[in-house]
């Protein structure tokens, strides 16, 4: 098995950060993990390096799950474990995406399986993934799972693992209490959210338009931004072709 510190040089990163370092030292342990910490804080490395502690090179079928509430997050991270070199096969599952094409890549069983609750559940009731094998599940971005929706299709996928052993989750924001589909009851909780606390220059604020006037309401609104950079967030990706079409006339 690869070096964590043959990864590290793969990715170009001289050494693990604090968070990253707890997660490896808790997993290691064989215990469930509770990791709460902020976006960009570098988790991704974290829990695939824990991954590649339960994931053995000489066994067949997928061992690792890896459940995301968006298509983006999910090829981000195939991408990262990719760049790690492991010589692991790994597929990324979601919307959007031929469901034919991925049936075929799942053919042959990667060691590791990324994607989002829906294309999950699917390919799981229609037996193109077999989950006898799969040891560990990382709930990745779970707070974001919970408020997109995914409650029943990641309760279904989890109750389908029957020889789950180790079973990781990570949130961006503090959570009161775990649901119990989840199946997590015993576990160490990282929280690196208070730790990372800096002060924030963000100002929000809210203008309101009704739905017929919204892109004119838009328009206006970035030419009173000016210059400067702009980032425009949308709920879907037809919705960013529209605008863009829009800006570009």
């Amino acid at each position: 098995m690869i070096t964590t510190q043959k990864i590290l040089h793969n990715l170009k990163i001289t050494a693990l950060n604090k968070m990253q370092e707890a997660v490896v030292e808790a997993s290691s342990k064989k215990e469930d993990v509770v990791l709460l910490s902020p976006t960009g804080s570098g988790k991704t490395l974290a829990f695939l390096l824990t991954v590649l502690q339960h994931v053995q090179e000489e066994k067949d079928g997928i061992q690792a799950l890896i459940v995301v509430p968006s298509r983006e997050l999910g090829l981000q991270i195939e991408q990262v474990f990719k760049q790690m070199k492991t010589g692991l096969k790994v597929n990324c599952c979601y919307g959007g995406h031929s469901t034919k094409i991925e049936k075929q890549n799942l053919e042959h069983a990667p060691a590791v399986l990324i994607g989002t609750p829906g294309r999950l559940a699917f390919h799981i009731r229609n037996e193109y993934v077999h989950t006898a094998t799969i040891k560990l599940i990382v709930l990745d971005e779970f707070d974001k799972a919970l408020e997109f929706g995914f409650k029943e299709d990641m309760s279904f996928i989890i109750g389908s693992l029957t020889n789950l052993k180790t079973r990781m989750l990570t949130s961006a924001t503090n959570l009161t209490d775990l649901p119990d589909f989840t199946g997590i009851k015993k576990y160490s909780t990282l929280n690196f959210l208070e730790k990372n606390n800096k002060s924030v220059t963000l100002q929000l604020k809210t203008v309101q338009a009704e739905n017929a006037d919204k892109l004119d309401v838009f328009v206006n609104l970035i030419g009173k931004l000016g210059h400067s950079s702009s980032i425009v967030f949308c709920n879907h990706r037809e919705a960013v072709g529209r605008i863009s079409d829009l800006l570009k006339s």
